[in-house]
């Protein structure tokens, strides 16, 4: 009997310490200006420390891979990111209704030729999305429609910095595109998941996204004959609109 209560007593031990483990780990959601600084920072750091493969596209006719790599002693001379990325500064509404503002760094490697989408707008794409550190989270090579409303902000704010291109049919029915956008997009994690991981994707991570753009289709998501782009954020705060606060955005709303 008194090894059994030993036992129980030092297993109730046992269940208390890990119980207070459990609860040291779970970190606070971090104060997400604090985090909007914390991540410009290690984006100038990257941006001034990466280039990309800028020379070959020198040539028109190229259609490699864009190809970003670290800047050591063997390559100095390359220009880095920073000194050729443009940027803009995004307006994030927080749960509590303050506006943060974050920045949006995007490398235009070719424009495009056709029309820029709009942040509501279905987009013909292929891209790969990638951490910091290199790591690739997701990619695809061959493209797919988005309809940017269910991507994260930096992507479907970055994405209207492009055009897409023209293309043609063949006679076995593959198509091949021409002057199509082609960019990259860096961006802090309160434009991208914040405080949430997803997949390999930790918490509090800026990301990268390198997009070939090549189609556009305006959208009229409720079909009530207004494109999507008028209603869907016409205060600029980057949430959807809710005129009449039924909880079904303007642009879905088809009352």
């Amino acid at each position: 009997m008194r090894n059994r209560l030993l036992f129980a007593f030092v297993f109730a031990i046992m269940l208390s310490t890990c119980s207070k483990n459990e609860e040291e780990v779970v970190e606070p959601i971090r104060d997400i200006q604090e985090q909007a600084i914390a991540d410009d920072v290690a984006l100038q750091n990257y941006l001034k420390s990466h280039y990309y493969n800028y020379k070959d596209f020198e040539n028109k006719a190229y259609q490699g891979e864009i190809v970003i790599d670290s800047i050591n002693e063997t390559n100095s001379a390359q220009l880095p990111l920073s000194s050729q990325v443009e940027k803009e500064v995004i307006r994030v509404r927080t749960s509590e209704g303050n506006f943060i503002d974050h920045t949006l760094y995007y490398l235009v490697v070719r424009e495009g030729s056709g029309s820029s989408p709009a942040v509501v707008d279905s987009t013909y794409l292929s891209y790969q999305g990638s951490l910091l550190n290199g790591v690739v989270f997701d990619e695809s090579t061959t493209p797919i429609w988005f309809d940017l409303t269910s991507l994260v902000r930096g992507f479907k704010e970055g994405a209207t910095k492009l055009k897409e291109g023209t293309f043609s049919v063949n006679e076995d029915n593959t198509v091949d595109f021409f002057n199509y956008g082609r960019g990259v997009l860096f961006f802090p994690s309160g434009m991208g998941y914040f405080s949430r991981a997803s997949g390999i994707i930790p918490s509090y991570s800026p990301l990268i996204f390198k997009i070939n753009l090549y189609g556009v289709k305006q959208t009229d998501h409720d079909g009530d004959g207004i494109l999507s782009i008028d209603e869907y954020d016409t205060d600029a705060d980057g949430i959807p609109d809710d005129t009449d606060e039924d909880g079904i955005p303007d642009y879905l709303d088809t009352e």
